[in-house]
């Protein structure tokens, strides 16, 4: 076994290669596993001396992994390294008590330098800081990051939680001014006593700049002070920091994209406290704490940023908080304030209700806007208040939950629009609307005339830009008829506030005429939006599948009578001169006996297929089935005498969705069962059988079934049959039995054949 430390890294599924880059990046031996049963394999296998862990497992999380990594060896340190780290996930990790938590953006270098500490942490228990007391202050310092909300409460939080662990006995964080080039303290916690009044620390040049301090600001990199008494550099400082007992020290530039947010010292009561395990920790806490405090500053700047907003916004706001009795007042904006007559002060705490006339009140409190707002469901609506004086106000409302720190719904978020404006908004939203649906032309008219078009309205008609059509009037658009049909019908109705949907006929700058498609929408302020669509192509379209059906129709029309009726005279004088012929001579007549009788088939199949598709369209209706399906069983029995087709117990009468089609299912059914049966004698039998809902027809056969693999592709379109015929009518019974919403499959029939069954929804 090797002596360089065994570590197991569980790569998550977005982790393909950590275990390669930390092998590449420290001296371990590095094995890997991708599930959590996996790696609890591996270390049955072998012990680890760490555990390195993503956070999105195959069958679990990086925290399942740790807790039954536990229940193996209590002791082995279990880093968390996810792809996509977070605060949230941060604190989680704190909380479960993980060794260490390694955010995927730090790098394999990192990585490694933290897994280094952790296994030599391990392996040194009692000699420095044993692994409990570095999770306990990970879980210190992590905890007090995640709750703090002002920078403030970063820097004491932080100086706090270092003090109350050996073997720190003093932290402190100052700023750098750039001005005067010192190092000015902001926060400090433990065995102070005077010690940053009676020093100086400079981060610009001297020797007030050469301590661990300043170098820190200059570089960007942790500094470190081994042993104070004996440092060189640390002179203008050491009698102060001896006298407290301060043997050694840390810097910590606080660097978060770039920017430096302070800088951390830190005092250790013994030399030699930082050694590469603790100074990767104090890297790395560093790190944490530099992107605390850009959130906290970040938010500090947004919330001024909404607050501004908040009071300087041209509409009213009110903020309110959840009460037993409805929404009271917790803040309003100035401009609320100033219209509803009271002050700020005044209103707050005062309960909504009391500020809305008797109606609105009611809607607000008995007819669910207040459930409806707190829910996220509230429509823009108006509401009308009463100011001080007694004076009514309407306004238009829109209200949203409002939610605290912890995402909980205390409130909500309530807006006011003066009526007054709200024509102004009116418009505007009137005018987007009618740009954002607009898939093609779009106008606004005034009147008889264009006050505005857009691109696609100007190409609709010819114009080289939409500025040639303002100003002029609609009626350059259309022919006489067109315009007469506009005037005496289609006008007076939109200009009634009514809006009309149609098709006419336009016309082009080039005199040339076109089918569109238009809509006429009336705005409140008397203008109305016109909507137009070229539907040219369209018309086309119809146009080709209207002549595609009278073809059709002329060809089933060939097929079903003048080619049929010709086969059926054929196969009359085929099956009249076999009395006539004999020997080898009668093989020939029966064979076109045999030809023109599947030819006879095929027409009538391929006549079905156009019907179904000349009708597609057409509605079902209730049909019973016990007729068409006894009709086909006695024709079958008719047309193939040496076939034997016989009825499994009574045929059940039932009523489902269908057509008059409904027989050719089962005449292709039977069909298919004789002509495909090679048997010495073919059987066919037919059974039904009637459940509540269902109806299900059975028909089996004798013959050489059907192979697995072709029981799905023999109902496809243009999918062959088994002895090379054309399949069409499988084809057309899967068509008529989908239309009708049943369902058929084939089974195998015992000991040979196969077993078509077709299920039909009965319907009273």
């Amino acid at each position: 076994m090797s002596n360089r430390g065994q570590v197991l890294c569980v790569e998550g599924k977005a982790q393909s290669g950590m275990a390669t880059a930390l092998a590449a990046a420290a001296d371990f031996e590095v094995r890997s596993a991708s599930t959590v049963a996996a790696a609890l394999e591996r270390l049955s296998e072998r012990s680890a001396d760490c555990v390195v862990s993503g956070a999105d497992l195959p069958d679990g999380d990086g925290f399942d992994l740790f807790d039954a990594v536990r229940t193996v060896d209590p002791d082995v340190p279990v880093v968390l390294h996810p792809a996509a780290g977070s605060e949230a996930l941060a604190a989680e990790a704190v909380r479960s008590g993980v060794t260490d938590y390694v955010p995927g953006d730090a790098g394999s270098d990192r990585l490694a330098a933290r897994v280094t500490a952790a296994v030599e942490g391990s392996r040194t228990a009692g000699l420095n800081r044993g692994p409990a007391q570095v999770v306990d202050l990970v879980r210190s310092v992590q905890s007090k990051l995640v709750r703090a909300r002002t920078p403030d409460a970063v820097d004491r939080g932080v100086c706090e939680a270092l003090v109350g662990a050996d073997p720190y006995v003093f932290a402190w964080i100052g700023d750098h001014d750039e001005a005067s080039g010192k190092v000015v303290p902001r926060a400090s916690a433990g065995i102070e006593i005077g010690y940053l009044d009676d020093i100086a620390v400079r981060a610009d040049d001297g020797e007030l700049a050469e301590g661990p301090t300043g170098q820190a600001v200059r570089t960007h990199e942790l500094q470190v002070v081994q042993s104070i008494p004996s440092e060189p550099g640390y002179e203008p400082w050491r009698g102060d920091a001896t006298e407290r007992r301060y043997r050694s020290s840390a810097a910590i530039p606080l660097v978060h994209e770039g920017t430096l947010y302070g800088v951390l010292n830190v005092y250790a009561d013994r030399t030699g406290a930082f050694d590469p395990a603790e100074t990767a920790l104090l890297g790395d806490l560093g790190d944490n704490i530099a992107q605390a405090l850009h959130r906290v500053r970040l938010r500090e700047r947004y919330e001024a940023q909404y607050r501004d907003l908040f009071e300087e916004a041209p509409v009213m706001i009110v903020l309110t908080d959840d009460s037993p009795t409805g929404p009271v007042v917790k803040d309003c904006n100035r401009r609320f304030a100033a219209k509803i007559g009271w002050t700020r002060e005044e209103l707050q705490g005062r309960p909504v209700a009391d500020l809305y006339t008797d109606a609105a009140a009611t809607k607000l409190l008995e007819e669910g806007g207040y459930e409806r707002a707190l829910a996220g469901e509230f429509v823009t609506a108006e509401r009308t208040l009463r100011t001080r004086t007694g004076e009514v106000l309407e306004t238009l409302l829109q209200a949203t939950p409002r939610r605290n720190a912890e995402g909980e719904i205390v409130g909500t978020h309530a807006l006011y629009v003066d009526m007054t404006e709200r024509k102004r908004a009116r418009q505007v939203i009137d005018q987007a609307e009618a740009m954002e649906a607009s898939m093609d032309g779009m106008a606004i008219l005034d009147g008889d005339e264009y006050v505005y078009a857009n691109r696609a309205h100007a190409d609709i008609y010819g114009y080289d830009s939409p500025e040639a059509l303002v100003g002029s009037s609609w009626r350059i658009n259309y022919d006489d008829a067109g315009i007469e049909q506009f005037e005496s019908s289609v006008l007076p109705s939109v200009e009634a506030g009514a809006e009309w949907r149609g098709e006419a006929t336009g016309v082009r700058a080039d005199g040339s005429r076109f089918p569109q498609e238009l809509s006429l929408s009336p705005l409140s302020d008397g203008r109305y939006i016109c909507v137009v669509r070229d539907i040219t192509e369209r018309h086309r379209y119809e146009e080709r599948l209207e002549r595609q059906r009278d073809n059709l129709e002329i060809l089933n029309q060939v097929v079903r009578h003048d080619i049929r009726n010709d086969l059926q005279v054929v196969l009359g004088y085929a099956e009249s001169i076999r009395r006539f012929v004999e020997d080898e001579r009668l093989d020939h007549v029966e064979q076109v006996v045999r030809n023109a009788r599947d030819a006879v088939e095929i027409t009538e199949t391929a006549g079905d297929v156009a019907e179904v598709m000349l009708t597609a369209d057409t509605e079902t209706a209730p049909v019973g089935i016990r007729r068409p399906l006894i009709d086909q069983i006695e024709e079958s029995r008719a047309a193939y005498a040496d076939a034997v087709v016989t009825t499994e117990g009574s045929i059940p009468d039932a009523t489902v969705r269908a057509d008059d089609m409904l027989g050719s299912v089962f005449r292709n059914l039977l069909t298919n069962a004789i002509e495909h049966n090679d048997a010495a004698v073919c059987e066919v039998t037919v059974a039904a059988r009637r459940t509540d809902d269902r109806i299900t027809v059975r028909i089996a056969d004798n013959g050489p079934g059907i192979p697995d693999e072709r029981k799905e592709a023999i109902f496809e379109e243009g999918e062959a049959g088994l002895d090379g015929g054309t399949g069409l009518g499988l084809y057309l019974v899967e068509t008529l039995v989908d239309r009708y919403g049943g369902d058929i499959r084939v089974e195998d029939n015992h000991p040979t054949g196969a077993v078509f069954a077709v299920e039909f929804p009965i319907v009273e």
